[in-house]
């Protein structure tokens, strides 16, 4: 039995129209529900802040770049986002680094007014469960209390058995460490 161009033709037609009508709703309603969340800091954030300093009024400092908010980087490698709390002089670094695993270290650390390390707070960590994230502990995470950008990061005893991930945390901090004290004036404008 032949079949005719129309029975041919009718239902990839009809299935593209549905395609394209759907489509277009889709993109009606993510346009009419949309919100720009770029500066909102997460509930996780938020913690770390807290675990960090306690309460406060934290912002994340934004930039517009080509009509689009984006958290302010510095364009340094494994910053995430630069949140401050402006009345108290305290500012946090979220950052990414390598550990044992790529990216597996996601870390804030605060710095006080006078520009050293008051903590360190864990977003999320990828270590080796059991040996790469014992560098979460106080023990280890409380000897970087205090220090400062060009200070020497030798004389903090890494994790037995976690090498890598302690020489991850090492450099974090540091980088850190040298992003805030590069860049104190712009993060607490003009200062």
């Amino acid at each position: 039995m032949k079949q005719s161009v129309k029975e041919l033709i009718m239902p990839p037609l009809v299935l593209t129209i549905i395609c394209a009508v759907v489509c277009g709703l889709l993109v009606t309603a993510h346009d009419a529900t949309y919100v720009d969340n770029t500066g909102i800091l997460t509930k996780k954030l938020r913690t770390g802040c807290e675990e960090i300093f306690g309460g406060g009024e934290y912002e994340m400092l934004v930039t517009e770049e080509d009509g689009k908010r984006l958290p302010v980087t510095f364009g340094e490698k494994g910053v995430d986002s630069i949140i401050v709390d402006k009345a108290a002089g305290n500012c946090l670094i979220e950052y990414t680094g390598d550990g044992y695993k790529k990216d597996g270290l996601h870390i804030l650390v605060g710095f006080g007014s006078d520009g050293a390390v008051s903590g360190i707070s864990f977003i999320s960590i990828g270590e080796t469960p059991g040996l790469g994230t014992k560098v979460q502990e106080d023990s280890f995470t409380g000897q970087f209390i205090g220090y400062t950008a060009g200070g020497n990061l030798d004389n903090i005893d890494g994790v037995t058995a976690a090498t890598y991930s302690s020489k991850g945390m090492k450099a974090a901090v540091g980088s850190c460490a040298e992003i805030y004290g590069s860049h104190r004036g712009e993060i607490f404008g003009g200062e």
